[in-house]
């Protein structure tokens, strides 16, 4: 057995070295740590020695089958969490609830009250989204305790104050919880999730649904496998669908025009379907994450909205372009400019921020954003 370890060791390292490095994970769906380079600073630190081991952990060769390895040793002591993911009944994957950054929250809820005195005629509007493990606490595993988020979401709803009007994503979350309304492997809800929650937000904002055409659901993929199932190792060989809603008579959607403003990119669609050949199919919804988009319709409507949002609203938005001439989209993780030049030459006339609640408790970036309005 000795041989065999010594054996299977030297054969590892030898592969090593000739093993070349990768950036990218297609399994874990992340970038993986590349050689760091060496200076005193960083030796005399450990910086160095801390990177270089994870970048050592990073490209090991065969990484994609150690982890596979590890996760199945695991689901058979009996282990049923794996990177803050649990492996729950039905084949569902549930990302734990995240405890909030205390003073990272009240500095975000501190700039969201500021920006909303210093625009009092414009109505504003919040959404917070519950994570599947607290809509969908009977698929947890047996034992497994997570974190109360509808006692955070309501420590929220009152420290806004009611400055912001709170559109209750929770209740039509619950009302809906027998029905697909999360992936089974990927930390989004699906497109029926956000639908019911879009229904929610059009009752609160008081839209005039007969703008709206009659919809219909799509499956525009049925091999999805998401990011809890890459982060944990658990059901990698799980695939379930994707769905868009499009219109029933294609003629009375409005037309879009869609400017990725920081690529300098636009496209006529809400959709990029070539992200469905990559591991993330979940992109294909506005094509992924970007710090600004500029969206203009043809809807009959003269009202512009600004929308502070996390990944949960790209689904969600396709919706709400019956309603409104331009959508502004502003991603505070990848957005660096002037929000007062936005509302200013936008002529915005509703705002609405919609997180997900694990992004929004940690988010580190909302403040920063809103804090770049001078407008006093």
């Amino acid at each position: 057995m000795a041989k065999m370890f010594l054996g299977i060791l030297l054969v590892v390292c030898a592969l090593n070295l000739v093993w070349p490095d990768r950036e990218f994970s297609e399994s874990e769906n992340r970038m993986l740590e590349q050689r760091p380079e060496l200076s005193l600073s960083g030796v005399e630190s450990g910086r160095y020695m801390e990177q270089y081991e994870t970048y050592q952990a990073d490209q090991i060769a065969g990484r994609d089958l150690w982890v596979q390895l590890k996760t199945h040793a695991d689901l058979l002591m009996g282990k049923r969490e794996s990177g803050g993911v649990f492996k729950g009944k039905d084949g569902y994957l549930l990302e734990d609830i995240k405890t909030p950054d205390e003073e990272q929250m009240e500095n975000n809820l501190s700039a969201i009250r500021k920006f909303q005195e210093s625009y009092p005629d414009i109505p504003m509007y919040m959404m917070l989204v519950p994570n599947a493990a607290n809509v969908l606490s009977d698929k947890l595993p047996a034992f497994a305790v997570t974190r109360d988020q509808d006692a955070d979401f309501q420590r929220i709803r009152e420290a806004l104050d009611e400055k912001l009007a709170w559109v209750d994503a929770s209740q039509a979350m619950e009302d809906h919880k027998s029905e697909n309304i999360y992936y089974h492997t990927d930390h989004h809800w699906t497109t029926l999730g956000a639908y019911y929650a879009y229904q929610e937000l059009e009752e609160t904002m008081g839209l005039d649904t007969g703008k709206a055409p009659e919809l219909t659901p799509y499956a525009v993929s049925n091999s999805f496998n998401g990011t809890l199932s890459s982060t944990s190792g658990y059901e990698t060989g799980y695939e379930e669908p994707i769905y868009v809603y499009l219109p029933e008579e294609e003629e009375a959607a409005p037309e879009v025009v869609v400017n990725y403003v920081d690529e300098q990119k636009k496209t006529a669609t809400l959709y990029d379907t070539s992200k469905l050949k990559e591991k993330d199919q979940y992109g294909m919804f506005l094509g992924g994450n970007s710090g600004l988009i500029n969206i203009r319709t043809t809807a009959d409507s003269t009202e512009r909205l600004l929308l502070f949002k996390d990944s949960y609203a790209n689904c969600l938005v396709p919706f709400l372009t019956p309603y409104f001439r331009e959508i502004l989209i502003v991603d505070p993780r990848y957005y660096y400019g002037d929000i007062t030049e936005i509302m200013r030459d936008n002529k915005i006339s509703s705002v609405l921020f919609l997180y997900n609640g694990n992004t929004f408790v940690e988010d580190n970036s909302i403040s920063g954003v809103l804090n770049n309005d001078e407008t006093e």
